[in-house]
């Protein structure tokens, strides 16, 4: 038998025997960036990454209509607000979910800290605007895309490496 068959079998057992080996459907969800700012979304989990797969356009409309979709392909380089891991396709999907949402809303970003640290609040901004000026680039709307104001301290603080960005409804006044 071929390793690959015996890989591909294995991970069929391990699959089908999640509920006798104790897993759940709906895992409780880590305490990630996302899930502590209330942003939390309906996607099943999956098991140690396998089968996952980005939401499709309908998902992302239907998680900004609950008032947050969180960014989890996003990922900026270390210590910098340069965007690395997500394809101009992806972009363009976002911006247009964006544009059959309804309302406005704002790019957020969790400041980073190390433990000692104060968190860098200043990076968390200009990753938001490197964030939101590449929606607008892919076709989001500058009128419903507003800028994060901000905090002077965020109730949010993640590890280094850890700040996922959310699009966040903004209440209308």
């Amino acid at each position: 038998m071929s390793p690959l068959i015996l890989r591909v079998l294995i991970l069929v057992n391990l699959l089908l025997a999640g509920p006798a080996l104790g897993w759940r459907e709906n895992p409780v969800p880590e305490p990630d960036s996302a899930h502590m700012a209330g942003c939390s979304s309906s996607r099943p989990r999956t098991l140690l990454g396998l089968l996952a797969r980005p939401l499709t356009l309908a998902e992302m409309v239907s998680e900004l209509e609950r008032g947050c979709l969180t960014l989890d392909e996003v990922r900026f380089r270390p210590g910098q607000d340069t965007i690395e891991s997500l394809s101009p396709a992806r972009f363009a999907l976002v911006a247009r979910a964006l544009g059959m949402a309804h309302g406005a809303y704002r790019v957020s970003v969790p400041p980073e800290a190390a433990p000692g640290w104060p968190p860098d609040t200043l990076q968390a901004r200009r990753r938001g605007v490197r964030l939101r000026d590449e929606l607008v680039h892919y076709g989001a709307s500058l009128e419903r895309l507003k800028e994060d104001p901000g905090w002077p301290i965020s109730p949010l603080v993640v590890a280094p490496g850890a700040a996922i960005p959310m699009l966040v409804r903004v209440p209308e006044p």
